[in-house]
């Protein structure tokens, strides 16, 4: 599985983590996510600004050129 960044459209609140700077995926134990880590579309800030969004941008651009899409 390849875990793509969601770069936001304009700064602000991370659309991933929304705003809590960890990244929750998994199945939902007692509404609980069973895997989490630090988000790293916003860097852990639960922020991202104009360089975090150009640096989403560019990490996926070469992930897809890294899968041969």
């Amino acid at each position: 599985m390849t875990d793509f960044s969601m770069p936001n459209a304009e700064p602000g609140e991370c659309c991933k983590c929304r705003g809590t700077g960890v990244y929750e995926w998994g199945t939902s134990l007692n509404g609980k996510r069973t895997n989490s880590g630090p988000c790293h579309s916003c860097a852990g800030t639960g922020r991202q600004t104009r360089s975090d969004i150009a640096r989403n941008e560019c990490y996926n651009r070469h992930k897809i050129i890294d899968l041969g899409a």
